[in-house]
């Protein structure tokens, strides 16, 4: 699955398009998706898949939360 930032590269980190809209449809998808990986997976994909400014804590917030 991509991450939120190559689905909706025109969406910044932290505004209202991840709260609402497409946006926020897709984060939540995608946390999902991302809290159902085994822990070795979450591991490989984020490795593979390094956050860019703004999203550095993405990861590690779905691992602490994760979906339920």
């Amino acid at each position: 699955m991509e991450t939120p930032w190559q689905k909706h590269p025109n969406i910044p980190a932290g505004t209202v398009g991840w709260r609402m809209g497409s946006g926020e449809e897709y984060y939540n998808e995608f946390y999902r998706w991302f809290s159902g990986l085994s822990s070795a997976d979450q591991a490989a994909y984020s490795l593979a898949n390094p956050p860019p400014s703004g999203w550095h804590k993405l990861y590690e917030t779905i691992i602490e939360h994760p979906w339920r």
